[in-house]
């Protein structure tokens, strides 16, 4: 699939919609010409595995390239909600969670949080945090962290940048659990 910057195309930019529908082939032929390379016990040469390799990084390129087509859709749709009298805007729910790697190897998970939409906690007393944040959460459990001012589009950023984000963000405090007897507990 071949890549041009926005100055290079004479044409109008097609809709999302449009390459969407586009990425969507493309993936689909990529996928079937990796598939039709042949591999048999043994009997594959060098060269067919290159074409091989060569075919699946095509189709996982234009995965990714899809991958941010329907975040844009996303972003899009959200965007175009009207906003409340006071300003905030209503979206229908959807699950926005982002995992990525950073320089370093280690694995992030990233997500919105927006207070008094998962539960009925008052939002009187979070003062900077009432607004929402961005978590992140390291894949082994090595540590937390929040950011408060971060971009609505953080979902279509690319890792390099989200990484960024990371390191913008906070150290989160760790939530303590009660013991199962507290649970159980009569009230």
């Amino acid at each position: 699939m071949t890549e041009t910057s926005p100055d290079q195309h004479s044409e109008p930019a097609q809709s999302t919609a449009e390459e969407l529908e586009r990425a969507r082939e493309e993936l689909a032929r990529q996928l079937e010409e990796a598939c039709a390379t042949p591999v048999s016990q043994g009997a594959e040469t060098t060269g067919q595995l290159r074409k091989l390799d060569d075919a699946l990084l095509a189709a996982a390129r234009t995965a990714e390239g899809l991958i941010a087509l329907k975040q844009k859709v996303r972003a899009e749709e959200v965007a175009t909600q009207a906003p409340l009298a006071d300003g905030t805007v209503t979206a229908p729910h959807v699950e926005r969670i982002r995992e990525f790697r950073d320089r370093n190897g280690c694995e992030w998970r990233a997500w919105a949080v927006t207070p008094g939409q998962a539960s009925t906690t008052s939002t009187r007393n979070l003062g900077d945090l009432r607004n929402g944040w961005l978590a992140f959460e390291s894949l082994s459990g090595s540590g937390k962290r929040r950011l408060i001012d971060f971009p609505a589009d953080w979902m279509t950023l690319d890792d390099t940048q989200l990484e960024v984000l990371l390191g913008r963000a906070a150290d989160a405090p760790v939530r303590k659990r009660g013991s199962s007897t507290d649970a159980h507990a009569p009230g």
